[in-house]
This record gives structure tokens, C-alpha cells and sequence, in this order.
């Protein structure tokens, strides 16, 4: 791609990124109005960023296949084609992919090339893998599973469509009552983490999705701690980021929202 186009391109996504849906709409309809293949560009990048929402550390905009990315469209990976990139974070590339047998999406986080070849990085990949595995609750975005396919080692995960509860405060304060239906979710959500021995350590608006009719799932238990005799790993050292040192009563844990 022409620098210029890109150079359009990002313009355009970090002015419409700023406004509100109905806003979006109207301003590229006329910022793109002699160029059909502009807005279409500009929507792509700007719906991969709003799938990313908070899990991820570098925006769809810079690993989108407009600038390239390490997998590519009709990439497969076992059963799982991948469809467009999502985002990037610490531990790998995030893509939105298709599961061929079973028919639906799903999100693909793939460890880098260069930790593939590392034993102790892909024995910590697994058991983060283990320890999502050990969540299964409504309200906690799932794993379906672990792929190796030439080479490359990828996490698949439950894709989950909408806004970031982030997003949605940016757009006015919530009600009472929506407050109170989202909130009783988180809770129980970490209620089932916590009888697991699993402690998030970094629950912030921009790890909840809020779908249809308030429904919420808490994503990125990347930084979560095993802790207790519920947890699911027994060697607490092989997760990335977790200490071998308990959770002391009275701590608090996470970052600032």
C-alpha cells in the first residue's frame, strides 16, 4: 500500500475513532463519499479495534494486513482459518479466525515466531492455557483450545463481539439499573474465578465486553494469579506472570480502571 493511502487511512480512523456510532457513520460517509474503498478500509480497522477492546496492547491499526502482520488471510492453523488480524499484545498476534468444522469464529492469539522456539516460554503458554481452561462460567470468555501447526503455537478463544464496558462509559454514564446488571455479571463472574483459587489482578473496564441486552464477559485473565488449593497449576512459577508468593487478606489487586 502507498504511504499516502495509509497515511489517509490513519487519519480518518484516529478522527472517526473519536465519535460515536451514529457519528462515525455520517462522518465517513462524507469523508469517503468518492471513495467506496476508502470507507470500507477505514470501517475494517476501526471494527478490529473494537473487537480488540482492552485485550490487547497495540491497536488493530498497526498490525492490520494493510501494514502486514505474521499470518495472513486463509492462513490455517489445524481446523481454523485465519480471517484479519484484531490486535497485538505481550505474548503474541490476535486474529479473528473461522473454525472450519464447527462452523463459527473464534479469536486466535498466536505466540511470536521467536518464543515458539523457546521451551520455557511455550511451557508457560500452556499453562496460562490450563488456567483459562479451569474457567468455564457464562460470563467469562472461554478457551476452546490449543493449536501447534508448523511451527507456531496459538491459543483459540471464545470471540466476543461488542463494546468494551470502556467504550461504553466513554459514550455517558450508565443508569442505575444498567449499572446493576452489569455489575452483579463481573461479580459473579470472579465469584466462580475466585472458588477456582483464580485471581484476576487486572479486571478494568477495558477487559469487559458488554454485548446485547447488557450481557457480560470478563476477558484477559493473562496477568490472573493461581492461588489456593482450587487452582488448577501446581508449579505457580511456570505461569508468566504470576509469583510464588500467597495473597495476603486485605490486598488489593488489579490496576486503576
Amino acid at each position: 500500500m502507498a504511504d499516502d493511502r495509509w497515511e489517509q487511512i490513519q487519519t480518518l480512523y484516529h478522527r472517526a475513532r473519536e465519535l460515536n456510532s451514529g457519528e462515525r457513520a455520517a462522518f465517513l460517509a462524507q469523508a469517503c463519499a468518492q471513495d467506496d474503498a476508502l470507507r470500507v478500509e477505514v470501517e475494517a480497522v476501526l471494527a478490529a479495534d473494537e473487537q480488540a477492546g482492552g485485550f490487547l496492547e497495540t491497536p488493530a491499526l498497526k498490525v492490520s494486513g494493510l501494514i502486514g502482520s505474521q499470518l495472513s488471510r486463509g492462513t490455517l492453523l489445524g481446523p481454523y482459518e485465519i480471517l484479519a488480524p484484531i490486535g497485538a499484545g505481550g505474548m503474541g498476534e490476535v486474529y479473528r479466525g473461522r473454525d472450519t468444522k464447527l462452523k463459527r469464529d473464534v479469536a486466535i492469539k498466536v505466540l511470536p515466531e521467536e518464543f515458539s522456539r523457546d521451551r520455557d516460554r511455550i511451557t508457560r503458554f500452556q499453562r496460562e492455557a490450563e488456567v483459562l481452561a479451569s474457567l468455564n462460567h457464562p460470563h467469562i470468555a472461554a478457551i476452546y483450545g490449543l493449536e501447534d501447526a508448523d511451527g507456531l503455537r496459538a491459543l483459540v478463544l471464545e470471540l466476543v463481539e461488542g463494546p468494551t464496558l470502556a467504550d461504553r462509559l466513554a459514550r455517558g454514564s450508565l443508569t442505575v439499573a444498567e449499572a446493576l446488571v452489569i455489575a452483579a455479571q463481573i461479580a459473579a463472574a470472579l465469584e466462580a474465578a475466585h472458588e477456582r483459587g483464580i485471581v484476576h489482578r487486572d479486571l478494568k473496564p477495558a477487559n469487559i465486553k458488554v454485548g446485547r441486552d447488557d450481557a457480560v464477559k470478563v476477558l484477559d485473565f493473562g496477568l490472573a494469579k493461581a492461588v489456593g488449593p482450587g487452582a488448577p497449576v501446581s508449579d505457580l512459577s511456570e505461569l508468566p506472570t504470576v509469583t510464588a508468593t500467597g495473597t495476603q487478606a486485605g490486598m488489593i489487586l488489579g490496576t486503576a480502571a
